[in-house]
Parts: C-alpha cells; sequence; structure tokens
C-alpha cells in the first residue's frame, strides 16, 4: 500500500546512502524481550449434582433383604423364683416394614412376634414353658456421610409388646418382662441389621468415584477444528442429607476450572488424582463459566500478514519497499514486529545491489468486537534498536513504515469465534457419558479480550450458564 511522499531533495541523499549500503545490508541488535504472559486462570465453576433417593425406594430394599428372624437369644441365664432358668428368645418379623424419609434419615415401623421359651427343671415349677407376644418396633434411621464417602447409618427405637403371659407351673410370667431383662441385646441386634442393609444400599463412593474420574476426561465439543472441554476438577463439596417430597437429597457440587482446547485431543494423566475427601456444600448451585480460547500461532500471524505484502507491497513515496521476511515475537508488555526488507534499485535488474536490512517495531493487539477481528495497533519503531537501516527507513518513509505493515497486520477469527459458539452450545445441550451424564445450557458468552501467550495471539470468551451431572442410584 502508498507510503506518504517525501520531499524530492529528501529522498535523493536517502537513495544514495541506500546506495552506499546496499551491497552490504545492516541488521539491527537484538530487542530487549520480557516473558510473555501466562495463559489466563479460568474461572472457578461448579458442576452439580443432585441425589435423591426416595424412601419407599428404602423400604422396599429393606423388606426385600430383611429375613424373617430379626434377633434371637439362646440360653439366657434369668431367675426363676428360687433358680435360675434357662430362657430362648427369638423375634420374628410378621409384615412388612413401613416407613418414610425425614430429616436425614428413616422413620421405620417394624412389626413382630417375640417367642419366648423358658427351660427349668424343677420339681415345683415343671419342665418350663411357651408364649408369644405381638410387638410393634418403632425406629428413627440417622444418615451421615464418612470423609470416605461412605453412608453411616445410626438406628434407635423403642418397642410395645403385648401382655402375653408365659405359665410355669403356678408362676405366671410376662413377656414384655423377659423383653425388658434382654432389650439391649435384641433391640441392638435389630438395629445393627436395619444399619447394615441401609449404608450397604448407599453406593455413593462408587457414583462419586466415577463422576471424579469423568470430571478429568476431556468432553468433545467441536469437529472443524476438533475442540475439547476440560473441567480440571479441584473439589468435591456436598449438603447436609435432607428430606424432600418423601426423598432423601443430597446436592453434591465438583469446583471445576473449565477451558476449551482447540486442536489434538489433549493429555489426560495416567494415574488420576485420588477422589478427595468431602467438602461442606452450603448450598446446591450449578453455575458454570468455561474460557474458551480462539488462538492464533505467531507463525501463522505472520504467515497471512506475508501473503497480504506479497499481494500489495509496501512502497516509500516512489520506491518499493520489499519485505522478504517478518516474524512476530512475544514480549511482555507489547509485541515485537521483525521485518527483513528491502529497497531495490529500479535500474539494477539482477537486485545485486538491493539495499536490504532489518528493523524492529512494537506494537499491541487489540480485538475488534464489530467484524471479530484481532489486529497489532500502533505499531512503531524500535527505538532501541536503532541503526543505518532504520535512520535511513526513518527518514524515507518516517513513521509510514509501521502504518503500513499494521494494515496488513489484521486477523479475522469472526468465523472461528462464531463456530465455536455455535458448537459448545449444541455439544452440551446433549446428555455427554455414559451411566453419568453431564448436561449443559450456555446462557451467554462475554465479549473477547485479547491478550496473547508465547506462542502467539489469544482472544479469551467467556461462556456463562448451568452444567449439571446426572448420578444413576438406582440399585437400591
Amino acid at each position: 500500500m502508498p507510503i506518504r511522499q517525501n520531499a524530492s531533495k529528501r529522498l535523493v541523499p536517502v537513495l544514495l546512502a541506500a546506495l552506499a549500503v546496499g551491497v552490504c545490508g545492516f541488521q539491527a541488535p537484538p530487542p530487549n524481550r520480557t516473558p510473555a504472559p501466562a495463559m489466563p486462570v479460568p474461572p472457578l465453576s461448579v458442576v452439580s449434582a443432585t441425589l435423591k433417593v426416595p424412601g419407599d425406594e428404602i423400604v422396599r430394599m429393606l423388606n426385600e433383604r430383611t429375613r424373617s428372624q430379626l434377633a434371637r437369644i439362646d440360653n439366657q441365664q434369668v431367675n426363676c423364683f428360687i433358680q435360675k432358668c434357662q430362657l430362648d428368645l427369638a423375634a420374628v418379623r410378621t409384615g412388612d416394614i413401613t416407613g418414610h424419609a425425614a430429616g436425614a434419615g428413616m422413620v421405620l415401623n417394624l412389626p413382630f412376634a417375640l417367642h419366648a421359651h423358658l427351660d427349668v427343671s424343677s420339681k415345683f415349677l415343671g419342665n418350663g414353658g411357651d408364649a408369644t407376644a405381638q410387638g410393634q418396633l418403632s425406629a428413627t434411621t440417622q444418615l451421615s456421610l464418612t470423609p470416605e464417602w461412605h453412608v453411616d447409618s445410626h438406628t434407635e427405637g423403642d418397642v410395645r409388646l403385648s401382655n402375653a403371659k408365659l405359665r410355669i407351673g403356678p408362676l405366671n410370667m410376662s413377656v414384655a418382662q423377659l423383653w425388658n431383662g434382654t432389650e439391649d441385646k435384641l433391640s441392638s441386634s435389630i438395629f445393627r441389621m436395619i444399619d447394615k442393609r441401609i449404608s450397604a444400599a448407599f453406593k455413593l463412593h462408587g457414583q462419586v468415584e466415577h463422576l471424579w474420574h469423568k470430571l478429568h476426561q476431556p468432553i468433545k465439543v467441536g469437529k472443524d477444528p476438533e475442540s475439547w472441554l476440560v473441567l480440571s476438577p479441584e473439589r468435591l463439596r456436598i449438603t447436609l442429607l435432607s428430606t424432600a417430597d418423601d426423598a432423601l437429597v443430597i446436592s453434591l457440587a465438583a469446583e471445576v476450572r473449565g477451558h476449551v482446547v482447540v486442536g489434538q485431543h489433549p493429555a489426560v494423566a495416567e494415574t488420576l488424582p485420588k477422589l478427595p475427601a468431602p467438602q461442606v456444600l452450603d448450598a446446591p448451585s450449578n453455575r458454570f463459566e468455561v474460557a474458551v480460547p480462539v488462538t492464533l500461532s505467531f507463525a501463522d500471524a505472520a504467515r497471512l500478514a506475508m501473503q497480504h505484502l506479497k499481494k500489495k507491497p509496501l512502497r516509500a513515496g516512489k520506491v518499493q519497499v520489499r519485505i522478504d521476511k517478518l516474524q512476530i515475537l512475544p514480549s511482555g508488555q507489547d509485541l515485537v514486529v521483525a521485518a527483513q526488507f528491502c529497497i531495490p534499485q529500479a535500474w539494477d535488474f539482477t537486485h545485486l545491489l538491493d539495499s536490504c536490512g532489518q528493523v524492529y517495531l512494537r506494537g499491541a493487539p487489540q480485538f475488534d468486537t464489530k467484524t471479530g477481528t484481532i489486529r497489532i495497533s500502533n505499531v512503531h519503531y524500535d527505538i532501541a534498536t536503532e541503526n543505518l537501516m532504520l535512520r535511513m527507513m526513518r527518514a524515507l518513509a518516517g513513521n509510514e513504515l509501521g502504518k503500513g505493515l499494521e494494515q496488513n497486520l489484521v486477523f479475522d477469527e469472526s468465523k472461528q469465534i462464531s463456530k465455536l459458539k455455535t458448537d459448545i452450545a449444541a455439544a452440551l445441550a446433549k446428555p455427554q457419558g455414559r451411566g453419568i451424564a453431564l448436561t449443559g445450557k450456555i446462557d451467554s458468552f462475554g465479549e473477547p479480550k485479547v491478550s496473547w501467550t508465547k506462542d502467539g495471539l489469544l482472544a479469551l470468551l467467556t461462556a456463562k450458564g448451568t452444567l449439571t451431572a446426572k448420578l444413576n442410584m438406582k440399585g437400591l
């Protein structure tokens, strides 16, 4: 593209100087560069999962897995008037267990019969006797979570017995009295049975471990180009057990730093981090933000700029400036544009006397939201690397070289941004994975923020919405 023409009296000595140095060429000293900015840390987000276990499923499980005989005591010594007797007691279920979810556990009712048999060897009392009393056990089971992601069950309750009598010769003994003397052994046995069944039924550890592993696997969210959602989970939080609509409810939240990787399948560590202990979650949430990068390597950016320059070379007044090589180099505060250029002599068809050299310029990337382009703007000479060739170019073209280059350092990323938005929203709307399904909804994309890394230019979008994990707790 044309560069503003200088006064003819200024151009002649400059061209003579160019001719004088043409055979030799001049290289500028390397520019001062500091480390490029690091990749921005993705925002902390939450992937939530709500586990609901209906109370009737727990009751059904208890009925299926509870044997008829609940507890038994054999050969228990008891006082029978003037001597010791041997007591056998057996608690046998006589009907279905009933109950419902309440608080952080279950309220249960269990009907049973208490069979009592008393052995005695006495000429006064005979050989003993038998009796059966009808009972009703009312219990409350409280559930809690251990640091190892197991559900701990603790059951307490009381028993009501009918007024059955056991006759031994002239003696009438109440079955309820016999129960009271052995209640700790009998009731604790029944409570342990309930606790064992309920604790074993909640396969929470396996479900959470499956989720933890799932969150470490990249999720494909785009085909052309390939793009992957990497969640990078950091910790797991969980609410206390509660009850809603006769169901036990646990809300689980995984804190992740989601970001999209464009390119081949991201590497996954062979050994994943161990499942962390649960931390307290005050309230369930499924807010989600994911960092979506649109990247352009410096090599590709320079190649695109060179394509533009070959189609329409720069001119300094009436003299053409040929850019032979262009590099974009990262630095901490800006970018360095290294331009290898030549000023050909019109009468030298061999180009042996071209005046060639290298200059360094500096600029900063900007993003144009209207056009979806990344541009390197405010391109100006790096005065710290000034040499003869730079002084010659400044005399020849002033600041127009930087302005001319700037017009070619414009990169259209609008199609890639639009496609990434569409692909990510569509992919997350469909359940991702088997067993544990991740489903998301993108509500909005923020305006891209431009930056750069050691590898290339970066336009970073933030997608906001929700992401939910669905865990299957069937199997009770």
